[in-house]
């Protein structure tokens, strides 16, 4: 037989919370100062996020990926451009040997006044205004601008003109020999370092001569050239880094 005391509800122990009979538990109920501590932690956070001190963190570190993204920007775009492949005196004639492509980064302004890969075509048979040291980046200013020169144009067997191989720039020795067909031939240079300007294509099918255009330093030659090119067998000779300084005796063929 229950007593009284047994239809009273039991109090509940610290940290038990009563069921309902069923076998189910009841959700807890949050208690008032927790509550206001959780809706108090989010305007907390947003204040400290704009007070002076982070706000002037956050742009220093906006302010330093920019210029990270700059720099990283202008050394990764190289540009290629002509420097010099060694050593080079001020009048030196710019032949392609003389020159190799290096890609650079810098300054867009600085790399404008140099002469990019495109342009080697345009300084090829130029002369240098300044000396310049070997590996530096050839610049425009460097570069003389041609004026108008005396020229004269030959017509050179192709097989007597390194085969159609001479460039512009080159240097070149004209060897006239006359009398070619009998016993009074003689072989002599009659000019000398001359500066090929263009070279032309054969003319016509079939045909075994090259026109060569060269630069006159002395219009008097002109002559001279005039009458090898129609009576003379020419030969040209290409002249090396020393070209011009060594002799070349004149010949003449045997019992003269």
């Amino acid at each position: 037989m229950r007593r009284p005391s047994d239809l009273l509800p039991r109090r509940a122990r610290p940290g038990h919370v009563a069921g309902d009979g069923n076998g189910h538990r009841p959700v807890p109920r949050l208690r008032p100062r927790e509550a206001s501590a959780a809706s108090s932690a989010a305007p907390s956070r947003a204040r400290r996020l704009l007070a002076p001190i982070p706000l002037a963190g956050m742009a220093l570190v906006l302010v330093a990926l920019v210029g990270f993204l700059a720099v990283y920007s202008s050394t990764t775009n190289r540009t290629p451009v002509l420097v010099t492949a060694h050593d080079l005196p001020a009048g030196a004639v710019l032949h392609a040997s003389d020159v190799r492509v290096a890609e650079l980064a810098g300054d867009r302004r600085v790399l404008d006044g140099l002469v990019h890969e495109r342009d080697l075509g345009t300084v090829l048979g130029k002369r240098l205004a300044t000396s310049l040291p070997a590996g530096t980046p050839l610049a425009s200013a460097a570069v003389a601008e041609q004026a108008a020169q005396t020229a004269f144009t030959l017509e050179v067997p192709t097989a007597r003109a390194l085969a159609g191989a001479l460039q512009p720039g080159d240097r070149v020795t004209v060897l006239a020999t006359f009398g070619a067909n009998g016993t009074s031939a003689q072989t002599s240079a009659i000019a000398r370092d001359l500066t090929i300007l263009a070279v032309g294509q054969e003319n016509g099918p079939g045909a075994d001569t090259i026109p060569v255009t060269v630069a006159l330093p002395d219009p008097s030659l002109a002559s001279e050239l005039a009458l090898a090119n129609d009576d003379a067998k020419l030969d040209l000779l290409r002249e090396g880094s020393a070209g011009g300084t060594a002799s070349i005796p004149t010949v003449r063929a045997p019992g003269q």
